[in-house]
C-alpha cells in the first residue's frame, strides 16, 4: 500500500470524500486485492467499538437473567412440585451454561488478531550476481505463503548479502509466521531501534509478534514508539484503538 492510498482510505473512513470519490474507492476495493484487503480491515476497525458495546450489553443481559432465574423458590412446595421444579431448574441451568459458554467464546475472540493486521507487502530484493536466484526463490515462496521455504531462500540471500535490510526484515516476518516470535524480535529489534529506512516496518512487526503471542500490553508499548509521519503510524494508531476496544 502506498502512502497516497493510505491517505485516501483515511479520508474515506473519516467521511471527507464526496459521493463520486467514495464510490471510486469502493470500486477499487472490489477490484484490487491489496487495496480491498486494507479497505476491509479499515471497515472492520470502524465497527469494533460498536461490537464491544454489544458484547457488554449481552454480558449485562446474561447477568440479569441468571440473577432473576436463580432466586430462592418457595420452600413450601409439595415433593412432586419440588421434583418437577428441580428438573426444570437443571434444564434451564444447562441452557444458561451453554449461553454462558457462547458469550465467553464471543467475548474472548473479539479482540484484534495477528491475522487481521498481518497484511504483508510482496518483497522486492535488490540483488547482486549470484544472489539473484535466491532472491527469486524467496519472492516466489513468500507470495505463496510458504514461509519455511521463503526463510530458507532468504538465508541463502543473506549468506551473500549479509547486510541487506529488506532481506532481514522479511526473514523476521517469516519467523513470526512460523511462530518463532522471540527469534524474530531478536532480529528486528536492532532495526527498529536504529535509523534505517525500514525502522517503522521493523517496529510494526515487533508489535505484531507480541499480538500473535496474545500479549496486548507489550504490543501496545511497541506501537506507541511509531511516530507521526512514519509509514506505519496510521495502522499503529488503528491497532492501538482496537486493543483498547478489546479490553
Amino acid at each position: 500500500m502506498s502512502e497516497q492510498d493510505i491517505a485516501l482510505l483515511d479520508d474515506y473512513f473519516n467521511g471527507l470524500l464526496n459521493t463520486d470519490a467514495a464510490r471510486a474507492v469502493e470500486a477499487r476495493a472490489a477490484s484490487e486485492t491489496a487495496f480491498g484487503e486494507e479497505f476491509a480491515l479499515r471497515r472492520e476497525m470502524q465497527a469494533f467499538p460498536r461490537r464491544a458495546a454489544e458484547r457488554a450489553a449481552l454480558r449485562g443481559t446474561l447477568s440479569t437473567v441468571s440473577q432473576d432465574f436463580f432466586q430462592e423458590k418457595d420452600l413450601r412446595q409439595s415433593p412432586m412440585t419440588a421434583r418437577v421444579s428441580r428438573m426444570r431448574w437443571l434444564a434451564a441451568a444447562a441452557s444458561l451454561a451453554l449461553v454462558a459458554v457462547a458469550v465467553w467464546l464471543f467475548t474472548n475472540t473479539g479482540g484484534p488478531t495477528y491475522r487481521q493486521f498481518a497484511q504483508h507487502d510482496a518483497p522486492s530484493f535488490t540483488v547482486r550476481g549470484v544472489a539473484d536466484e535466491a532472491a527469486s526463490d524467496a519472492e516466489k515462496a513468500f507470495a505463496e505463503k510458504n514461509y519455511a521455504a521463503a526463510l530458507t531462500a532468504i538465508d541463502r540471500l543473506l549468506a551473500v548479502q549479509a547486510d541487506d535490510p529488506t532481506a532481514l526484515l522479511y526473514k523476521g516476518i517469516c519467523l513470526i509466521e512460523l511462530d518463532r516470535t522471540a527469534e524474530a524480535r531478536a532480529l528486528l529489534a536492532p532495526m527498529a531501534d536504529g535509523n534505517t529506512a525500514l525502522r517503522a516496518e521493523a517496529r510494526w512487526y515487533v508489535a505484531l509478534s507480541y499480538l500473535k503471542e496474545k500479549n496486548p500490553p507489550a504490543c501496545r508499548a511497541e506501537l506507541l514508539k511509531v511516530t507521526a509521519g512514519e509509514s506505519r503510524y496510521m495502522p499503529a494508531q488503528e491497532l492501538i484503538k482496537s486493543l483498547r476496544a478489546g479490553d
